[in-house]
């Protein structure tokens, strides 16, 4: 009888970390190294990206996120866009936080975020957050994202997807 409920307790505590796991089915990341890869960063002439990444932590939130190489500085430099999904159903198929693109997405974006890379991964310095208005969109093959700052700096980017 006790080893029935001691079973029974541990069932019981595993219960909402199960739950839990269950939950964050829907939440993960999808990547691609694109055919053809364009970053506009404010102020800069628009250069290559080496890939794109969308991350979906929570049911309406997504980052999606650009990667360029700068390869004077040996390091690679993420754009991220950040906001609301606008466009309904579910954008991503994930499982064990590996997902998969199922359908277009179109994000409301309210934040930019820059970060560097060392060739380790490890970030270099502080990441810098501003405030923007933009989009970003997946449809088909064609991935784009522009944003603007309140004082009218405009960032973008667009890829060809495989």
């Amino acid at each position: 009888m006790a080893r029935l409920l001691l079973v029974a307790l541990c069932l019981g505590a595993a219960a909402p970390v199960l739950a839990a796991e269950e939950k964050q089915q829907g939440f993960g990341r999808w990547q691609v190294e694109p055919r053809r890869c364009e970053l506009t960063l404010f102020g800069q002439a628009p250069g290559p990206c080496s890939s794109v990444r969308l991350d979906q932590r929570n049911p309406s939130v997504l980052r999606f996120s650009w990667m360029a190489p700068l390869p004077q500085q040996d390091l690679l430099q993420e754009v991220s866009f950040v906001g609301e999904r606008v466009s309904s159903g579910q954008p991503l198929r994930c499982s064990d936080g590996v997902c998969k693109l199922d359908g277009s997405v179109l994000l409301r974006v309210r934040l930019l975020r820059l970060a560097q890379f060392n060739p380790r991964g490890l970030v270099v310095g502080f990441p810098k957050t501003f405030p923007v208005a933009g989009t970003c969109d997946i449809d088909g093959p064609q991935a784009r994202c522009d944003a603007q700052t309140q004082f009218g700096e405009r960032w973008s980017a667009e890829a060809d997807l495989p």
